[in-house]
């Protein structure tokens, strides 16, 4: 099947983890036989002028909205166009497969937080770091059609960064029966603070478990970071999976190597 593969990034500052995570999508993707494009900030004109305009507190929800117009343009011209974040680092590239004939899939995700008492919780949620459409599937149309709709009506400069993403999409999840995607999992920054401090590793464990499924990358949730995370601990966390192919974070069966 004719596939591309979508990433974006702005040009100038850019960290060498991110870089680093990107190159590992691209050489996937290439492994693979599927076109890779990186697209620049040039990806917000796939948003109207009007849209673009609007005062906001967040430019997150204007990002979900501009990727999926880019995927609907893609799909004008490729069967499938498959939208990764700069921040999903692959670790295992020769596990990592795109399903056949998918139709359209969104990214399951198990949200490891704290509570109040410090207890971990685990929430299972949908996110849009990995998006894969094939043509002539109505999801992404509706999907654009639903964000433009939110984001014209909504206050942008109150509504949270996650509203047209991973909110939307969990809370749809709760309507529609979405098809998601496992082999890509999300690593908060509890996680990732397990990692970089070689702590806690019963909630490594406790995720893995919950997900339910081996993963082979991860979504690295750049945008949710705080000042305990920078970026010379998250070059540490993409040695450590790229060392370890992610046995911390996704152990595989010993029966299986899928």
């Amino acid at each position: 099947m004719d596939t591309v593969i979508l990433q974006s990034f702005r040009q100038h500052a850019v960290p060498d983890w991110i870089t680093r995570c990107m190159r590992s999508v691209q050489d996937w993707a290439e492994a693979q036989g599927y076109r890779y494009e990186f697209v620049d900030d040039s990806l917000f004109e796939y948003v109207p002028r009007n849209l673009r305009e609007k005062p906001r507190r967040s430019i997150l929800p204007l990002t979900d909205l501009a990727r999926l117009g880019l995927l609907r343009d893609r799909l004008l011209r490729f069967e499938r166009a498959v939208w990764m974040d700069a921040d999903v680092l692959v670790f295992r590239p020769h596990l990592l497969r795109l399903p056949l004939q998918a139709g359209a899939m969104l990214c399951h995700e198990i949200w490891a937080g704290l509570d109040r008492q410090g207890a971990l919780t685990l929430d299972r949620r949908i996110n849009n770091a990995v998006m894969i459409f094939e043509r002539d599937h109505p999801l992404p149309g509706f999907l654009h059609y639903a964000a433009t709709e939110l984001y014209s009506q909504l206050d942008t400069t109150a509504i949270p960064p996650a509203a047209l993403g991973t909110g939307f999409l969990s809370r749809l999840g709760q309507l529609l029966p979405l098809r998601v995607f496992h082999q890509v999992a999300c690593l908060s920054p509890v996680l990732l603070d397990a990692l970089v401090h070689h702590r806690h590793p019963e909630r490594l464990a406790a995720h893995a478990e919950h997900y339910g499924f081996p993963f082979h990358a991860a979504n690295l949730c750049r945008s949710l970071h705080d000042d305990a995370l920078d970026d010379t601990h998250m070059c540490y966390v993409v040695d450590l999976l790229l060392d370890n192919h992610g046995a911390l974070v996704s152990p595989l069966p010993t029966s299986t190597a899928s």
